[in-house]
């Protein structure tokens, strides 16, 4: 359990990654997956810089939480997603929903539920390490 809960959120950390990577080298590749646009030139440093900045932020405590006694580290991306999951379900109230809200808010549901079973589960992994 313990080690596929691992290679989970290293897949979740790397898909993190190449999401950050992307929106900071190439972002108007990114737009129509995301449904933004960016109307100026310094929408592309929004792109590049807010979403390019949270997505590799959530990488590196992603990656940094699935090593063995940091998982703890994980709760980090977890707090994030929680906060754009609130966002995200404030927009089908307000706005209503559609498919893409209903696959975005899944993924993020999928995510939290991951990296919260690899927090709990990995340090406790450690906690039965150290007083055996």
């Amino acid at each position: 359990m313990q080690s596929a809960l691992r290679v989970a959120t290293v897949v979740i950390g790397l898909s993190m990654l190449l999401g950050a990577l992307t929106f900071i080298f190439a972002p108007v590749s990114m737009e129509p997956h995301f449904s933004i646009v960016a109307s100026r030139l310094d929408g592309l440093g929004t792109l590049r810089g807010d979403l390019g900045g949270l997505f590799l932020g959530l990488a590196i405590f992603t990656l940094y939480g699935s090593r063995r006694g940091n998982s703890s580290w994980l709760l980090v991306p977890v707090v994030f997603l929680l906060t754009i999951l609130f966002g995200r379900i404030l927009h089908i109230a307000i706005d209503g929903l559609s498919q893409p809200a209903i696959r975005s808010t899944v993924i993020e549901i999928v995510g939290i539920l991951i990296l919260e079973m690899a927090r709990r589960k990995l340090g406790a992994e450690i906690s039965g390490d150290q007083s055996a």
